[in-house]
């Protein structure tokens, strides 16, 4: 796995929407386990919003996404 600060901003958004996905329509016991025991990493999206996200078994998991931040 490429570190975020590497990865071209367009990987960053399919990652985010992956992660979306899994967290929304995926079985929620995943889900949780992901949130407990995943790998943690931040980052700022294109439109300035941080991204955190929990990677389990290969997979990422959208944890948290907040807002415009100055």
């Amino acid at each position: 796995m490429m570190p975020a600060a590497q990865r071209p901003k367009v990987v960053e958004d399919a990652i985010l929407l992956a992660g979306d996905y899994r967290w929304r329509r995926g079985p929620r016991w995943k889900a949780a386990l992901a949130w407990l025991f995943g790998t943690r990493e931040v980052f700022r999206t294109h439109l300035g919003h941080v991204a955190e996200l929990a990677w389990f078994r290969g997979e990422p998991y959208l944890i948290a996404l907040d807002g415009e931040t100055g």
